[in-house]
């Protein structure tokens, strides 16, 4: 009996979770409050270091269960659409979402 190894965890779709996430950041830089001062890469990492290590990890489990994720999803919808490719970037940047709702509440 043969058994069927394929699996969604390629390097498009890392690639793809990677964009989601940086889209995420990109969006909340552009939203910012203040918008006078310059972007400076050193104090972003230092400002964000917490929320970022949180997100590098939560991200990476959620690409690594990717191959579930896309089965359950794909219970519910049109066989036409690109799972795979949507849930990738789904894990990069809807991960990033819920986090900030959960961590918002507790930097204050």
């Amino acid at each position: 009996m043969e058994t069927d190894i394929t699996t969604n965890l390629t390097l498009i779709n890392g690639i793809i979770a990677f964009l989601g996430m940086i889209l995420f950041f990109l969006l909340r830089y552009k939203n910012r409050k203040n918008k006078d001062k310059k972007f400076n890469l050193e104090y972003w990492i230092n400002d964000n270091m917490l929320e970022l290590s949180i997100s590098l990890v939560t991200s990476a489990v959620c690409f690594l269960m990717l191959d579930d994720i896309v089965y359950y999803v794909s219970q519910v919808t049109p066989k036409e659409l690109p799972l795979v490719k949507i849930t990738a970037f789904l894990c990069g940047f809807a991960n990033q979402w819920i986090l900030k709702k959960i961590i918002n509440p507790l930097k204050k």
